[in-house]
């Protein structure tokens, strides 16, 4: 299912062959120099995860509070869900899709993805 998927994003965004696949249902997916996604296929989902950045060291509660707030009900995330890496010291973002996902909308999801990944690194730094 996901490999189908892939395929079909790398002919259309013409990065075939810079996709990089490094388990049978494991395929890193390289947007740009910063941005890179994971796309896993799991039992009956699939899943697209990133590394926003490095935990802000200044003004932490409050940009907590902002990620909690974003997190809820996935209003602030498009539907994704922002953690921590186990060690705490980088944010991820993690968006988990029902299996049987079209094309189009497989390819819609992870344009927000994306772009919601954009918005929080920029947060990050801000």
């Amino acid at each position: 299912m996901l490999e189908n998927l892939i395929n079909q994003l790398g002919r259309d965004l013409e990065m075939g062959e810079i996709i990089r696949k490094t388990d049978e249902k494991h395929y890193h997916l390289p947007f740009s120099d910063h941005i890179e996604v994971e796309a896993f296929e799991k039992e009956r989902s699939l899943l697209f995860k990133a590394i926003i950045g490095k935990r802000p060291e200044k003004n932490t509660d409050s940009f907590f509070l902002k990620v909690m707030e974003a997190n809820l009900f996935g209003a602030g995330t498009r539907g994704a869900s922002i953690g921590l890496t186990k060690d705490e010291k980088l944010l991820t973002l993690t968006l988990e899709l029902e299996y049987n996902r079209s094309y189009p909308v497989f390819k819609e999801k992870l344009e927000d993805f994306v772009t919601v990944l954009d918005f929080w690194r920029k947060e990050i730094s801000n």
